[in-house]
C-alpha cells in the first residue's frame, strides 16, 4: 500500500512541477495597446470607487475571477497591457508590460476582459473586468467567470 501511495504522490508532484493542467496564455499581438488605470465613482453611491481600464472606447471595472472550469480554449488573444501609474503601489518600472489583458472566445462584443500578471506564477489568479455599459443588460456571463459580487453589479 505504501508503494502505491508513493507512486501516486510522485505522479502528483511531477504533474504539478511540469505545469500539467496549466493554461498557456498567448503572446501580445503587434497591435497591443497600453491600457491606463483610472477611477470610476458609482453615480448611485459616491463612496463606491472602482479602478478602471479603457479599451476600444469602453470603460471596464472589476467584475470577478475565473472558475476552475476555465480552459486555454476560452482565451481569444492578448490585446494589450495595463500601465501602472506612479501612484500605484506596484509600480516599479513604467515600461513594465507584464500585466497582460486578454479577450475571450465567444465574447464578440468584448463585454469582458481578463488581466493576468505574467511575471509571476505562484498565487496568480487572473482578474476579470466588465464593461460598465453592460450594467442592467442581458450581457451573457460565461460559466468560467465567477462574480466577486461588487455592489455596482448587483
Amino acid at each position: 500500500m505504501k508503494r502505491y501511495v508513493a507512486i501516486l504522490l510522485t505522479g502528483i508532484i511531477t504533474c504539478t512541477l511540469s505545469g500539467c493542467g496549466s493554461v498557456s496564455y498567448p503572446d501580445m499581438t503587434k497591435d497591443a495597446v497600453a491600457l491606463k488605470m483610472g477611477e470610476f465613482v458609482d453615480p448611485k453611491d459616491h463612496d463606491a470607487r472602482y479602478g478602471t481600464i479603457e479599451y476600444e472606447g469602453r470603460t471596464y471595472i472589476g467584475y470577478g475571477t475565473l472558475a476552475k472550469t476555465f480552459a486555454q480554449e476560452d482565451i481569444d488573444q492578448c490585446v494589450g497591457y495595463i500601465v501602472m501609474d506612479e501612484n500605484s503601489a506596484s509600480a516599479t518600472d513604467p515600461n513594465d508590460k507584464s500585466r497582460r489583458v486578454y479577450t475571450f472566445v465567444g465574447d464578440t462584443n468584448h463585454d469582458y476582459l481578463m488581466d493576468r500578471d505574467i511575471s509571476t506564477t505562484l498565487m496568480n489568479q487572473p482578474y476579470v473586468w466588465r464593461a460598465i455599459d453592460t450594467q442592467g443588460t442581458d450581457a451573457p456571463t460565461f460559466d468560467y467567470i465567477e462574480s466577486l459580487e461588487y455592489a455596482y453589479w448587483n
